[in-house]
């Protein structure tokens, strides 16, 4: 019996066909999905880039499965590897300065964790500024962070400390200059 021929597609430099069903919106997890929260506001520590944006990923798309016991590490063999998806303990990834997933010795990435003391500290800050400032300086200052102007928000906050009598020729100015700029580009 002679071999038989294969009618499989895409051999001999066909081209694939696109893909079936297309995505039309963005996975968007529930909002009161108490688990999905807890896993998104996990730090991913000692991570290079690459795979930083992987767990990342994982997290967005509710792919993300957490250790529920220590696994193996490969370096020393004990079980004290207790982030999901990494295959080295924190200690053995620091002393071979590696990424604890890929084992790469490329740039770790160290995020900017903050504890909910300095989210709080940071949160009373904020409200200490804003009962400083007058309702004009307020408002003009909410709309600035709404938009992301970081520099005009700060520019507000220098002309509230500056003027904290309630003068304000300076403020004044300074929206009127805001203004003419606008009129400009209209």
């Amino acid at each position: 019996m002679a071999g038989k021929v294969s009618s499989a597609k895409g051999k001999g430099g066909a081209t694939k066909s696109r893909q079936k069903y297309q995505n039309t919106f963005a996975y968007k997890p529930h909002k009161k999905d108490t688990v999905a929260l807890k896993i998104a506001a996990l730090p991913a520590k000692g991570l290079c880039q690459r795979c930083l944006d992987i767990v990342d990923w994982r997290k967005r798309m509710n792919k993300y499965k957490p250790l529920t016991q220590p696994k193996t590490c490969v370096g020393c063999k004990q079980k004290k590897v207790t982030d999901a998806y990494h295959v080295l303990c924190k200690s053995c990834a620091e002393e071979k300065n590696v990424c604890a997933k890929c084992q790469e010795s490329t740039d770790v990435v160290t995020p900017d964790i903050r504890t909910p003391a300095d989210i709080l500290r940071e949160e009373q800050d904020q409200e200490r500024l804003l009962a400083s400032m007058s309702e004009r300086q307020r408002r003009s200052y909410l709309r600035r962070v709404a938009r992301g102007d970081d520099e005009g928000a700060q520019k507000v906050v220098l002309a509230a400390e500056k003027n904290e009598d309630g003068g304000w020729s300076d403020f004044d100015d300074f929206d009127d200059e805001e203004e003419d700029e606008e009129d400009d580009d209209a």
